[in-house]
């Protein structure tokens, strides 16, 4: 039997049931939006440098920052990272990727 004609003939009882996985969708976490940040605290932490990676990896960070840079920045320079994440409905992680880059270049 060849193994196409063989995956059309299985039964479904010997399908695994997937019932026994966790759902991680039904995991709740904590948004970030309701974090109080201190910025400061934020850049001494040994993860710092994992959260700006993460961040900027995100193939639409470009874009998002280009943007915040551009308009939302220069019309606001002392907005927090919570009021940017807001604004551009991304994670506060991301929001302070896009501040971290704005503080090195401007």
């Amino acid at each position: 039997m060849t193994l196409k004609q063989e995956r059309l003939t299985r039964q479904t009882k010997d399908i695994p049931s997937t019932k026994d996985l966790p759902n991680i969708r039904s995991i709740k976490y904590e948004s970030g939006l309701t974090i109080d940040i201190d910025v400061a605290d934020f850049k001494g932490h040994p993860l710092w440098n994992i959260l700006i990676e993460t961040a900027r990896n995100n193939p639409l960070f470009p874009g998002r920052s280009g943007y915040a840079h551009n308009h939302i920045i220069p019309e606001n320079p002392k907005i927090t990272p919570k009021e940017l994440a807001s604004k551009l409905s991304i994670t506060v992680g991301e929001a302070l990727a896009i501040l971290e880059g704005y503080e090195k270049t401007g």
